[in-house]
């Protein structure tokens, strides 16, 4: 079953925030979330939560919940020194 996407207000500015090629990256990434949130490239957040998830792709980092119709991205975030995003 796919499960719909919504953005905390958080996630949504850093999403809007974002240049187009990364925004569409994050979109895309979502929308793989949406079909598979818990496929073979994710994995848990903390290690006591079973809801709260992770996946990292191209210094793309997404934390989001899993819920029964929807993947909520709670926090996002780009890592790419060279542009002047954060540094790992």
């Amino acid at each position: 079953m796919k499960r719909h996407v919504e953005f905390t207000e958080r996630a949504g500015r850093l999403r809007d925030y974002l240049p187009p090629d990364d925004r569409e990256r994050l979109l895309r990434l979502a929308e793989e979330l949406a079909e598979e949130p818990y496929g073979p490239r994710t994995h848990l957040a903390f290690r006591n939560d079973e809801v709260t998830r992770s996946i990292w792709s191209d210094g793309l980092n997404v934390i989001y919940v899993v819920a029964w119709n929807a993947v909520v991205v709670v926090d996002t975030d780009i890592y790419d020194a060279a542009r002047g995003f954060n540094e790992v």
